[in-house]
């Protein structure tokens, strides 16, 4: 912000005063004599002097740095009476929208395009350079987008959430438009000292084609924005007639989950885990949802919008806790339990577990914790410390769904784990592609290596058991050893019984 009147004023005050102390320092130096001792009646009026000279100097630097604090609040006042956003200068949330409103009302216009804006990973910027550095990004993004949009209202709604609007035009121009903006932010600027390429999320919609209100043209953009995120960010995305019936049904989804965990309705069942003699070693404790109208819901249709909301705590606690309390009517051995990247990201995960553990009378020992490699690819810190924490409390970490993804060797050993699961798509490959046979091979030869648990996923034929075993794996499970069933069933349950597990 660029100093007002009043702040160069000062700055004045404050040369002056130095120069008023300069003088004194060369009065000290004259009042030297010829023999180069300073004279006893001049060293009382030099210390007054120079006493008066620092005063002077503090309070006028005081001074200055007052009017430019004032200075600074007067535009921020100023920026707030006429609707602006003081950080970034673009319009208030309660001025975007009354501006919104006065476009889109019915009438007022004939088209219109609104975008919705998040910066991506704006939190982990945060985080890593500090709110300085963030507020940096966020008067950047306002810049680009008013080189990208020099007709648009831009508006600030909060955090790092933007709204662009764009009077008169169309869902072509404002995509147009939008991809101009996103290669302005992947060209690097200075941030913090440093270069930075930058990434958004964007959601459109338009007046009249998906909207002709502000309440459901807003809601229409979120929905578009919220499908490019979906896309791995850094995109922009128009909404879609699709995106509103997927809402219906998250909102129908997460509301009869809700009232099935309080209700208890969930069921677990348990798949086992045995050894190379097919003897049970463990069970994995997999999430069902029985619905009483809709019948059996897969875990797929739940869990990811469960995810998206505090509904997965409830969820993943629920099932915890159930499986803490079957322990003691299963046979000794593991209890796997699956946990989302969500979840690993709360804080409370810890204490959560050492409760219920506690509640229930379960020692930790007998459980083991399931990741898949998404969640290992994207562990930070924190959650690296949770994992270790819960290994701390004496359950195992398993890294499940191994060689589906980016997962290396690198990730591996930074990753806190007693084992490896390996994906189904490996083993059911044995039969017919030696490179699978090679993979699960080096697998298994590092994991024994490394003092690694490595678990073979998917056998449904004894072929799949045999080379498995030869190729060195330890433990197995699938549909040869039995399907996922209630506790009180046992393993044999109806063929069309729909596998799925809770998972991030």
């Amino acid at each position: 912000m660029p100093p007002r009147p009043a702040a160069h004023d000062s700055k004045i005050s404050f040369y002056a005063a130095g120069a008023v102390f300069l003088a004194i320092c060369l009065s000290a130096i004259a009042s030297l004599n010829s023999t180069g001792i300073i004279e006893p009646q001049y060293v009382y009026v030099v210390c007054i002097l120079a006493l008066i000279g620092l005063i002077v100097l503090v309070r006028a630097r005081l001074v200055l740095a007052e009017k430019v604090r004032t200075g600074e609040i007067i535009e921020r006042e100023r920026l707030r009476l006429i609707g602006c956003d003081t950080l970034t200068g673009a319009l208030s949330r309660n001025a975007f929208i009354e501006r919104l409103q006065g476009i889109v009302y019915p009438r007022a216009t004939d088209k219109a395009v609104l975008l919705l804006v998040d910066v991506d990973h704006f939190k982990s910027f945060n985080d890593g350079f500090g709110h300085a550095a963030g507020d940096e990004v966020l008067r950047h993004i306002v810049a680009v987008a008013r080189e990208s949009f020099p007709e648009a209202h831009i508006g600030r709604l909060g955090g790092d959430e933007f709204a662009i609007l764009m009077p008169d035009g169309d869902l072509e121009t404002g995509l147009r438009h939008a991809a101009d903006f996103l290669a302005g932010l992947r060209r690097p600027a200075t941030i913090a000292g440093r270069p930075m390429s930058l990434g958004c999320s964007i959601g459109l919609a338009a007046v009249p084609d998906h909207a002709c209100f502000v309440d459901e043209l807003i809601v229409s953009a979120d929905l578009a924005l919220y499908e490019s995120k979906r896309r791995g960010r850094g995109c922009a995305t128009a909404f879609e007639g699709a995106m509103m019936r997927e809402q219906r049904h998250q909102r129908f989804i997460e509301r009869e989950l809700r009232a099935a965990i309080l209700l208890d309705e969930l069921e677990l069942h348990y798949q086992p885990l045995v050894d190379g003699a097919g003897r049970t070693l463990g069970v994995e404790a997999l999430v069902r949802w029985r619905h009483p109208l809709r019948g059996m819901i897969p875990p797929n249709d739940f869990v990811p919008i469960a995810e998206q909301s505090t509904l997965i705590d409830m969820l993943g606690e629920w099932v915890l806790r159930r499986a803490a309390r079957d322990a003691a009517a299963l046979p000794a051995g593991i209890v796997n339990v699956n946990i989302s990247g969500a979840q690993l990201r709360r804080d409370a995960l810890v204490a959560t577990v050492t409760s219920v553990f506690a509640e229930t009378g379960c020692p930790a020992e007998r459980f083991a914790f399931e990741i898949t490699e998404g969640v290992a690819l994207a562990a930070t810190p924190a959650v690296l410390q949770r994992l270790q924490a819960l290994r701390d409390l004496g359950a195992r970490v398993m890294l499940d769904d191994f060689g589906s993804g980016n997962c290396g060797f690198a990730t591996l050993r930074s990753l806190p784990v007693d084992g490896i699961k390996i994906d189904r798509s490996y083993i059911q490959a044995l039969e017919s592609d030696p490179v699978a046979g090679i993979i699960v091979s080096a697998v298994a030869a590092i994991g024994r290596e490394c003092d690694l648990e490595i678990v073979a996923e998917g056998i449904e034929t004894e072929a799949h058991f045999t080379l498995a075993k030869a190729a060195g794996c330890m433990t197995f499970q699938g549909y040869r050893f039995g399907r996922p069933a209630p506790l009180r069933e046992g393993p044999a349950v109806p063929a069309q019984e729909t596998r799925a597990r809770l998972r991030a």
